[in-house]
């Protein structure tokens, strides 16, 4: 959407490594997204992490209904407030996404994290802080899904534990540039 290149943009120009793409995500993308999401059934709570311009929040807010809860986890403010005044019904939470834990969520829930991060570009210290989150979050939920889009169809990152597992889901054309949707869950 035009309303979400300025946004995009002055963060890109700021911190380019923290955007890691060179245009918002299309809608196939966030259709794909929310495609994978739903196709377990019940996704329970739905976190999506580096929420951005909210290309993808704006395809899993027309599904929220079929989700316990959606919330959105953007460490740029500018962007944060971007993404309030879009979803202003929202949960909308300003920090790292290395520090998803700190949201108080029921125990025993399903649990469904959409990353938007750019993991390949991302600091080391950023990677692993993040990496480890993940693993520890997804030992509190009965069932846990992420998924993640990449270009060129490479492994978004490796497992961050022995016991979660890549599934290369499906690539997306229609977006700048082409997406590899992968989904990342329990063997």
């Amino acid at each position: 959407m035009k309303s979400d290149l300025l946004p995009f943009w002055r963060s890109f120009l700021r911190d380019p490594r923290r955007i890691g793409a060179i245009a918002p995500a299309g809608r196939p993308l966030g259709e794909a997204m929310v495609r994978e999401v739903l196709a377990v059934g019940h996704p329970g709570i739905v976190i999506e992490l580096g929420a951005g311009t909210g290309s993808i929040t704006r395809a899993l807010f027309e599904f929220r209904h079929l989700m316990t809860e959606l919330i959105a986890i953007e460490k740029t403010p500018e962007l944060a407030m971007h993404l309030r005044k879009k979803f202003p019904d929202m949960r909308i939470h300003v920090h790292c996404a290395s520090e998803v834990e700190r949201l108080s969520l029921p125990v025993h829930s399903n649990l469904t994290l959409v990353s938007s991060l750019p993991f390949r570009s991302l600091p080391t210290r950023d990677k692993h802080r993040l990496s480890s989150a993940i693993a520890r979050i997804s030992e509190k939920s009965p069932h846990f899904r992420l998924i993640q889009y990449s270009y060129f169809g490479r492994l978004p990152f490796p497992s961050p534990a022995k016991n979660l597992v890549w599934q290369r889901k499906r690539t997306v054309l229609h977006n700048l540039p082409p997406a590899t949707v992968w989904v990342l869950e329990r063997t």
